[in-house]
This record gives C-alpha cells, sequence and structure tokens, in this order.
C-alpha cells in the first residue's frame, strides 16, 4: 500500500528521487540519523515517502499537536508505515532525549537541524541535534532537497505552481 500511494503522490507532485545502494542499506541497518534543510512544508511529507525505511519524525508540538491539518497529515503517513512523529518542545527535553533513545535501540530518525522552514539562507543548527549525535554516535544521511523552495502553495517565496523537485539522498562525510 506504501509504495502505491507513494508512487501516485511523488508522480503528482513531480518528484525524482535520488538514493544509492548504500543509503538504502544503512537505513535497512537502522541507527541512522537523516538530516536535510528545510525549504518547504512538503519536506517531511516528501522524504518520509521517499525514504526507503520507516523514520521517526522530529517535529515541533506546535506543528504536531496544534495544527489540525499537520495532525491529520502526519498520522495518515504513519498508517501508510512512513514512520511515527515525535513532538519537540524547546522549553522540554523529554522529544530530544527520545529520539537519542530511538537511535541507540536501533530506529532511523529525520531532523530538520534548523528546527524551522528557511527562506533562502540555511539557518543555523539547533544545540540539540549535537547531543543527539554525542549520545546516540548514529551513522548520518544527508537529503538534498531542491525545487520544493519554489512552491507557491508550499514555500515562503514560491512563485511556481507545481516545480519539479528533486530529492538526493547520501551518506554525510561526518559518518563516514
Amino acid at each position: 500500500m506504501r509504495a502505491a500511494v507513494s508512487r501516485v503522490l511523488l508522480r503528482l507532485l513531480r518528484v525524482s528521487v535520488v538514493c544509492p545502494a548504500e543509503v538504502a542499506a544503512a537505513l535497512a541497518r537502522g541507527h541512522t540519523l537523516v538530516t536535510a534543510h528545510h525549504v518547504s512544508l512538503l519536506d517531511g511529507p516528501l522524504v518520509a515517502l521517499t525514504s526507503p525505511a520507516p523514520l521517526n519524525f522530529a517535529v515541533h508540538t506546535d506543528f504536531s499537536r496544534r495544527s489540525p491539518i499537520a495532525m491529520y497529515g502526519m498520522e495518515a503517513l504513519s498508517k501508510l508505515g512512513c514512520g511515527w512523529v515525535v513532538p519537540l518542545d524547546a522549553e522540554a527535553p523529554f522529544g530530544i532525549r527520545s529520539l537519542a533513545r530511538d537511535l541507540k535501540a536501533g530506529a532511523n530518525v529525520m531532523v530538520f537541524p534548523e528546527g524551522a522552514i528557511s527562506s533562502g539562507r540555511p539557518l543555523p543548527e539547533k544545540a540539540g541535534l549535537a547531543w543527539v549525535v554525542e549520545r546516540a554516535r548514529p551513522q548520518r544521511v544527508h537529503v538534498k532537497i531542491t525545487g520544493a523552495e519554489r512552491s507557491r502553495f508550499f514555500a515562503k517565496r514560491g512563485r511556481a505552481w507545481l516545480p519539479r523537485i528533486t530529492l538526493e539522498y547520501s551518506l554525510d562525510e561526518v559518518s563516514r
């Protein structure tokens, strides 16, 4: 079911994916931290639909628990088998501790290091990411998302109605 829904949605959104075999193998083994530069509201769902393995997604509490559209969308992706949502709040360390525990236990975790959608240049990484990496020592994968920032519907400064989007998975140099 997940594969069929993913193919249809990715085709409708004009998304292409580059995921080398070594990345798929790393995600199949688990204990992998996936990161991406956050450029649009589509980033999380696109990574969920294109990842070869389910991921635990770190999502800000305001978005994961207080936005009805986001809540239903994340619930639908979870039911499809794309992964789970871990609510994060800058005021409470429970979510970040949960991510470190999940990684240590062998789960794959997805984090947008900046913690927010940027409107151009990358924002500085949040301090919690370094703490998680130090505690769990995961394999790292980076996803480069191009084109989503041009979406008029989902990005901050988009001008295209339905831009072509590419996701390129690669092993992060830090973990090699």
